[in-house]
């Protein structure tokens, strides 16, 4: 054989070595961070290189110096700033290259001069790592300073191909650490966001993520997962929970839709939670259920003070003639089944006004409040008394009787009959009264219709109780 063949013949089976060594050892990497320093050994020995580099830029747009081989010997810095000493220009021009080589031992072109004098190299063999959007995320390349390198055009080939292998792992590498800070910050933000949240799968209802905030006291997050969520997150759970709302959360097909939103009362303390369920497709695409709560009880609780504060009379603490109203459109919304349905009754007092100017308006405040505190302790009898106005209330006596009224035409007159004693005084303050059935009519005529019943009584000397009619 030739000698020339025969040397010929020992480079491709150089190559072939190397190129099996380097896919060996990649194949055999179980972590995409295991270093591939002894690569870029064998790599710079085989093509007689000096040294070999790896940079992974930052979100500052640094490129650190990530791998090496030789790299204080040849000279290599541990940041490079492109912008320093590349234009625009120069920049786009590398990340054109989409992964192609970059063969550079002179400094006949821009690029290539530029290079040599950022490495203060001699030659210089490089590949941009691209990712999308044009984005140079990485280099790797081998460098000398000592002479130029001289590669045939089967080297250069050679070259390429196996940078070209290393830059396919480094991108690898580069998406799985963004993966892994993608993952790293939506963890911290969803346990740092102040809601509780987690995700079952929609039909075995286990859980495929709970955050920590809702595992740590219930044991922790490595304890919950795979356990049905009733398991994880009730004690006295044996199934399904009768309120989850899951059916609402997907379409006829099965495919998700809106997400819901509802408020639920915790029975354990009776604290408030707002729940937003949503059904969404799993990282392995199976169905989810995604279930986010926020403690409100402190909302809740202030949502009904003011509600109160709106309804409530805040001398005699009845509720007032708005919540009044609001009551008696519901109850004639929401017919009882019953014959007889009850009664609107419209009370006056009698000469309030000359009980207030003759001791004075505290004591007509004291009165009326003590007028109020037995109305409300007779509830049970007379029906839900409300503060209408003035010294006018209004009971709505639901679901009574006509004895049922008798009784409570007794208790009123015979107790307004008798005295009040206020800060050592005795009030009297008697009562007209009218009542009305609850008839097929709105709240305001109910209320014009038992008003015009009392008045009469009023007609006919105070003090009495009179039954109306709706006609």
């Amino acid at each position: 054989m030739e000698p020339d063949l025969q040397i010929g013949k020992q480079e491709q089976e150089q190559e072939k070595d190397l190129f099996v060594r380097i896919f060996r050892q990649l194949s055999a990497y179980k972590d995409p961070y295991q270093s591939i320093s002894g690569i870029l050994k064998d790599t710079c020995d085989f093509f007689g290189f000096f040294g070999a580099f790896v940079y992974e830029v930052d979100h500052t747009k640094v490129f650190h110096l990530y791998e090496h081989y030789r790299a204080p010997e040849a000279g290599l810095p541990e940041t490079l700033v492109l912008s320093e000493h590349l234009s625009e220009h120069n920049i786009g021009e590398l990340t054109r290259k989409l992964g192609e080589i970059v063969y550079l031992r002179s400094k006949k072109t821009k690029l290539g001069s530029k290079f040599l004098e950022l490495f203060s190299a001699k030659s210089l063999v490089m590949i941009p790592v691209i990712i999308e959007q044009n984005e140079l995320t990485a280099l790797i390349g081998m460098v000398d300073r000592r002479h130029p390198v001289r590669l045939t055009k089967q080297g250069i080939v050679d070259a390429d191909a196996v940078l070209s292998v290393l830059a396919g792992h480094i991108k690898m590498r580069v998406y799985q650490k963004r993966l892994e800070r993608a993952y790293s910050s939506l963890r911290n933000m969803v346990d740092k966001a102040g809601v509780d949240m987690y995700v079952n799968d929609f039909y075995t209802h286990e859980l495929l993520f709970i955050n920590e905030s809702l595992a740590a006291p219930r044991g922790g997050v490595e304890k919950l997962l795979g356990t049905p969520c009733w398991d994880a997150l009730y004690t006295t759970k044996k199934g399904e929970c009768d309120f989850c709302p899951k059916n609402k959360l997907v379409d006829d097909m099965g495919n998700p839709t809106q997400a819901y939103t509802w408020d639920l009362q915790r029975p354990s303390d009776g604290s408030w939670f707002r729940m937003v369920n949503a059904a969404i497709r799993w990282v392995d695409g199976r169905l989810a259920h995604v279930v986010s709560s926020i403690n409100i009880t402190e909302n809740k609780y202030n949502e009904m003070l003011v509600r109160r504060l709106a309804e409530c009379d805040a001398l005699t603490s009845l509720p007032n003639r708005g919540k009044l109203v609001e009551d008696l459109n519901k109850c004639l919304a929401n017919p009882d089944q019953e014959a007889e349905r009850g009664y609107l009754i419209f009370i006056d007092l009698d000469d309030f006004k000359k009980a207030n100017d003759s001791y004075g308006h505290l004591v007509g405040d004291a009165l009326l409040r003590q007028i109020g505190h037995f109305l409300l302790d007779k509830s049970t009898i007379l029906g839900i008394p409300y503060r209408y106005g003035g010294d006018e209330f209004v009971i709505v006596a639901a679901n009574k009787s006509a004895d049922d009224l008798d009784r409570i035409r007794e208790l009123l007159l015979k107790r307004f009959a008798r005295e009040w004693r206020i800060d050592g005084n005795s009030v009297y303050c008697g009562i007209s009264a009218g009542a009305v059935p609850l008839g097929d009519k709105t709240a305001d005529e109910l209320i014009h219709a038992a008003d015009m019943a009392m008045y009469e009584v009023k007609k006919s000397g105070k003090h009495g109780f009179r039954l109306g009619s709706l006609d």
